[in-house]
């Protein structure tokens, strides 16, 4: 075993705002990440705004005016942190929210003269990118740009979202795939009956599924789950209120102890994305279908990221996410080739292994940020 002695600045410190939120796909994300660094045996420390002080999105005037405060707050106090431990720090990692977080780690860069590295982990660029709304979005989407710019480095998920960001930042911008957490994956079986389709997770106004319904409404030859809430769930809701489809059922979140079982018993997983929203995301929900050895139905642009990965893995099928005939057409093919629905199921898992689980993100981020001495010898003598 090496006995190399740790630097008294290698503290990796990860900053993002709803990093405390159980439900939140980023916060898995992060604390993925912080766990296979601290296994490689880096010093992490995860900062956020308390459980108990979150303020859920969305809501009326008053609850978005809460939710900001605690924000601004967070803000403060991340500052107050990188302060606080300026001399113990050697990476500072910033994710997306809350808005001017950026300016946290080029914060810590100054206050170590340079020796502090600082990273700007992008996971999502719809607020970044949009010039409508009123003069309160607009105030915001300027600060994101700023606080993007002040940077050492640019990090995000998707090699479209790096384009885009190239532009708003005027600099280079790193792409490291984003990964899911591993599933006990089982073969799709022939099972015979109608095809199964499953939709987890939440769904807003950018991932259209009120499409999908139309397209399958009553096929006696596929059903459909959503599991999950948001908008768009609420949209479906009130069409199957007025349209009954009796292959469509909704339900709420699962409870984490019964993904895996969940994940199991669909044939195929939906995942939709706006094509408007392309190039400004990466829906986890991707891989976690991958993981799971699920095949892929995506409604959305080829262009993006993850119907990239999809057809780059031979992992599914991908469909323009509004149009209903061609949606039906895409789901006929699926169900009238079983055969090609398991082997999806089984590119899809190979994908997962050798691309998107978490250690092969871990290894692209030390590329990113390097690694202590410690933490070098402790990878020599574990390998």
């Amino acid at each position: 075993m090496s006995t190399a002695r740790r630097s008294h600045n290698d503290l990796v410190v990860v900053a993002y705002g709803y990093a405390a939120s159980e439900r939140d796909a980023v916060a898995k994300a992060v604390h993925d990440l912080a766990g296979e660094l601290r296994r490689r045996g880096e010093r992490v420390a995860v900062i956020a705004i308390r459980p108990e002080k979150i303020v859920l999105s969305g809501g009326n005037a008053a609850a978005k005016a809460r939710r900001l405060l605690s924000e601004i707050r967070f803000l403060g106090s991340a500052a107050r942190f990188v302060w606080r431990r300026r001399r113990a720090i050697r990476v500072v990692i910033t994710v997306d929210v809350p808005s001017g977080i950026p300016f946290v780690g080029a914060l810590a860069r100054r206050l170590s003269r340079g020796r502090v590295t600082d990273v700007a982990w992008v996971m999502d660029l719809y607020r970044l990118t949009r010039d409508q709304g009123g003069p309160l979005s607009k105030a915001r989407a300027a600060l994101e740009r700023a606080a993007l710019r002040s940077s050492g480095k640019v990090v995000t998920i998707g090699e479209c979202m790096a384009d885009t960001l190239s532009a708003v930042t005027a600099g280079k911008v790193s792409t490291i795939p984003l990964w899911h957490r591993d599933i006990a994956a089982t073969p799709v079986g022939d099972r015979g009956g109608p095809l199964q389709l499953l939709y987890s997770g939440s769904a807003r106004d950018l991932h259209p599924l009120l499409p999908l319904v139309r397209a399958i409404a009553d096929r006696r030859d596929v059903e459909l789950s959503i599991n999950g809430s948001g908008s768009e769930v609420d949209r479906v809701a009130a069409y199957l209120a007025g349209t009954p489809a009796s292959n469509v059922r909704i339900g709420g979140f699962v409870d984490e102890s019964q993904l895996e079982a969940a994940y199991a018993a669909a044939d195929i997983h939906v995942v939709s994305l706006a094509e408007s929203a392309t190039g400004t995301c990466v829906p986890s929900k991707v891989y976690a279908a991958m993981a799971s050895g699920r095949g892929v139905l995506y409604l959305g642009s080829g262009s993006g990221q993850a119907a990239r990965d999809v057809l780059a893995a031979d992992a599914g099928l991908v469909a323009p996410p509004e149009s209903v005939s061609l949606i039906s057409t895409t789901v006929s093919k699926l169900v009238s080739d079983r055969e090609a629905v398991q082997q999806y199921g089984v590119h899809a898992r190979q994908f997962f292994e050798e691309r998107r689980n978490v250690r092969a993100g871990g290894e692209k981020w030390v590329g990113a940020v390097g690694r202590t001495e410690a933490a070098t010898a402790i990878s020599v003598s574990a390998s």
